[in-house]
């Protein structure tokens, strides 16, 4: 059976805004040194508030953001799905949403 992809509407309804999402990761930046690798949740909300500004607005260059940021996601966790990255950090998203 193919893996079951939530569409973006399904995997943020109930998201934050993003202008609390950019909050929200803005904050541990601040006093954490250059360099330092911040913990999976920091890396996925992030792909995932970039996801969101990139399906708002398809021609601006975010698009290209988003998929990097979902591409390093992929790559932190093994072992790595083979598919498209922003369809992974939506369904990592849903998936952490629904199991706090």
């Amino acid at each position: 059976m193919p893996e079951q992809w939530p569409t973006p509407e399904q995997a943020y309804a109930n998201a934050p805004s993003i202008l609390s999402e950019i909050d929200w990761m803005a904050r541990p930046l601040t006093a954490t040194p250059c360099l330092t690798l911040l913990d999976r949740e920091y890396y996925l909300r992030k792909a995932a508030v970039l996801d969101r500004i990139a399906l708002a607005d398809p021609d601006d260059d975010t698009t290209t953001d988003a998929h990097a940021a979902a591409a390093f996601l992929l790559d932190m966790d093994p072992p790595a799905a083979i598919c498209d990255p922003r369809h992974y950090v939506r369904q990592q998203y849903t998936h952490t949403r629904t199991h706090r």
